[in-house]
């Protein structure tokens, strides 16, 4: 892997944590805007974490949540209220925080 694909992989992971990072509200938001589903916010982040891996540290931690959340059908963890009430939202967003802050 040369520098710029490394760049690049580092440039999405870091687009999809922005969107992750951001306030339930800012989700919210563009949940509505874009017409999409809550779980579209994992599905992007999904899409690049590997992407990032060894690159960036701590995505898998992300990945994990996620991952419980999807195996847990007790309660409905994708629903757009779900982004300010749960649990699992709030700790992916703590640690795609984390991540950004480093």
């Amino acid at each position: 892997m040369d520098q710029g694909d490394a760049a690049r992989r580092v440039r999405l992971v870091r687009e999809a944590l922005v969107l992750l990072a951001a306030s339930a509200e800012e989700q919210r938001e563009w949940v509505l805007r874009v017409g999409v589903g809550t779980d579209e916010i994992a599905l992007m982040f999904d899409d690049v974490w590997r992407l990032g891996e060894g690159l960036v540290p701590g995505l898998r931690a992300i990945d994990e949540v996620f991952a419980e959340m999807s195996e847990d059908r007790t309660v409905d963890h994708w629903s757009v209220a779900a982004l300010a009430e749960d649990e699992g939202w709030e700790r992916a967003r703590v640690l795609a925080r984390e991540i950004l802050g480093r």
